[in-house]
């Protein structure tokens, strides 16, 4: 089942510059950041394993900000960048609570995957939809990965 919108992901090529106003213009309290390599099952043969990001987390009442600040070329971060040099809203994030059931869904809807991972906390999928919806699809759940 879909429990609703998670987060927003934003994507800039430098988003220390916009940290600032986004706390003073909607009041959010300190923006988290971090670099992080992330491994992931890539889709797309042209994208860097793992992912080299830069990312920022703020909370905005319900829904989170993810703040992404490509560290390579080769992602759909860097992606977005060539096309929307300035930035911007890049995926919307739906928190689900069995992502391997509503992976299925979207699986038989045709649309194709960009990445799969896996979190401490979760697992997340992200999926094209831009030519449906305008933006990148990630569906993501709250439970642990199983180890193995």
């Amino acid at each position: 089942m879909n429990k609703g919108l998670h987060h927003v992901g934003v994507v800039y090529k430098d988003f220390s510059a916009v940290v600032e106003k986004l706390k003073i213009l909607l009041g959010m309290p300190e923006i988290f950041n971090m670099e992080s390599t992330t491994e992931v099952n890539t889709f797309i043969e042209e994208l860097t394993k793992p992912l080299r990001i830069k990312i920022g987390f703020a909370r905005f009442g319900d829904t989170m900000v993810e703040l992404f600040q490509p560290l390579d070329k080769n992602s759909s971060y860097a992606e977005f960048l060539k096309k929307n040099p300035e930035g911007g809203i890049h995926h919307i994030g739906f928190m689900v609570d069995n992502i391997e059931e509503e992976a299925k869904k979207w699986d038989s809807m045709g649309f194709n995957r960009i990445y799969t991972g896996a979190l401490p906390t979760n697992s997340f999928i992200y999926y094209d939809t831009r030519d449906t919806f305008g933006y990148i699809s990630e569906i993501l759940d709250n439970v642990p990965p199983k180890t193995q």
